[in-house]
């Protein structure tokens, strides 16, 4: 699931750019910042599930 996440948060910043860098006025380029901004949350967000998912793996009771 984090890595979908990381995918469309990737997504996410190569369209910001693109939205940013074939701006025709001021609102494209804040749809390009936002958008970039967000898909960089996302790609954090992604990060720390992988990470909280290692430490419940290690976390973890094995039964014997």
């Amino acid at each position: 699931m984090s890595s979908v996440i990381i995918i469309v948060g990737v997504l996410q910043i190569i369209a910001g750019m693109v939205a940013f860098g074939n701006a025709a006025s001021a609102i494209h380029e804040i749809l390009g910042s936002i958008t970039f901004g967000l898909g960089v949350l996302s790609v954090a967000l992604g990060t720390v599930i992988q990470q909280l998912t290692a430490i419940r793996a290690g976390l973890e009771v094995k039964k014997p």
